[in-house]
């Protein structure tokens, strides 16, 4: 099978990597020799490290031979599948589209791995919008499991199946959304979650340290909430809830993200964000109180009042999340396996309390208001978003 990528950043050269990892022939286009060649000693250290671990058999040179760089579109003359992994800015990426549609035979399907922005929105442009479609990877893509296959209103049904069943070829978890939805699931997710820790704070019921102190020793996550804003990086945090709002979900009032990067404090790959850092790019382990007074069914409440309204909008269902949110943020449990063990009860009681001080995003959801009224408030109770046995 043959794969043409476009874009040779982190995302790309991943990307390219676990495609030639799975055996498949790439070709790795982008707009300097400079910046293929970079990408070309990334992905042979990458293999070497992966060689040396014992994850893949076959040598980094096996490998490389099946990706071949170029900064020409005409080497996807003859592609199954293409991909583009440039910046997220639209025109930019309706710009690769008008080129590999004019280049890529026209049975072929042309993906997108943009993380936010709607894929109608790009397939537009193409005279085979039936054959556009998200494939959202994961950073580094060599690593993480999971890739959203979201299909636009255009996409046929054959084309979403064929990438499910691509995405499992290269070794990964699909998790395909029936109708898109700016951010997908993984975004619309992380948003809400970024949100809550902003009005924790902002509205002075805790400080940012509390915030995720709970997160961590509360709910056992890997970072806290702040903590893994600065490690995704604060610009792409502001971007991304830019683009989610703008296209109409709930706003939560909130300077302190958009404040630090415009001093250019973005986090870990400056040095500092919420916390300081080592350097910039070296990310170390934040140090946190152990004790904090932030309730966690508060932290999560309006993450899983999203997680209800993808639900209710037959978009995803509960499994589908949780497996989002354990390969794609490294929950050690899913949100709403989560939400059930803390009472789903306790969260719309969060909910109602916060929305009652005016803050409209937290209008609780029906599905979410129905379950709790029916008894149905998680784990103690038996049923919540899962069905548990007696003990």
């Amino acid at each position: 099978m043959r794969i043409a990528v476009v874009g040779s950043g982190t995302m790309g050269h991943g990307i390219a990597e676990v495609a030639a990892m799975a055996g498949m022939e790439v070709k790795l286009i982008d707009i300097s020799w400079d910046i293929l060649n970079r990408a070309k000693e990334r992905m042979y250290d990458s293999l070497k490290r992966l060689h040396e671990r014992g994850t893949i058999r076959e040598t980094p040179d096996t490998v490389m031979s099946r990706i071949e760089i170029s900064v020409s579109y005409d080497v996807a003359k003859d592609v199954d599948f293409a991909i583009e992994a440039v910046p997220e800015i639209l025109e930019l990426k309706r710009k690769v589209f008008q080129e590999l549609d004019r280049v890529v035979p026209k049975e072929s399907i042309l993906a997108t791995n943009t993380s936010s922005i709607p894929i109608s929105d790009i397939g537009e442009i193409t005279s085979r919008k039936e054959k556009v479609i998200g494939m959202h990877f994961f950073n580094p893509p060599p690593l993480m499991k999971l890739v959203e296959v979201i299909p636009s209103k255009y996409t046929s049904e054959d084309v979403t199946r064929y990438t499910v069943e691509l995405a499992k070829k290269m070794g990964k978890t699909p998790v395909r959304l029936r109708v898109e939805v700016p951010g997908f699931v993984s975004n619309r997710i992380f948003l809400r979650l970024l949100q809550e820790a902003c009005r924790e704070v902002e509205s002075g019921e805790a400080t940012i340290e509390e915030v995720d102190s709970s997160a961590r020793n509360k709910l056992k996550l890997p970072m806290g909430i702040f903590e893994l804003a600065d490690y995704v990086g604060l610009d792409v945090a502001v971007d991304l809830w830019k683009v989610i709002v703008e296209r109409g979900a709930s706003d939560v009032k909130c300077s302190s993200y958009k404040e630090r990067v415009d001093r250019k404090e973005l986090g870990v790959k400056t040095g500092k964000g919420f916390y300081t850092y080592p350097a910039p790019g070296k990310y170390s382990k934040v140090s946190l109180p152990p004790e904090s007074k932030v309730p966690p069914e508060r932290i999560i409440s309006l993450a899983v009042n999203e997680g209800a309204w993808l639900i209710e909008n037959n978009i995803v269902n509960a499994e589908e999340i949780d497996t989002v949110m354990r390969l794609g943020f490294n929950f050690p449990k899913g949100l709403l396996e989560m939400a059930d063990e803390l009472g789903l009860d306790k969260i719309l009681n969060a909910l109602r309390e916060i929305h009652s001080r005016g803050y409209e995003a937290y209008s609780p959801n029906p599905l979410l208001v129905k379950m709790v009224s029916q008894g149905q408030t998680g784990k103690s109770s038996g049923r919540g978003f899962y069905t548990y046995g007696k003990t």
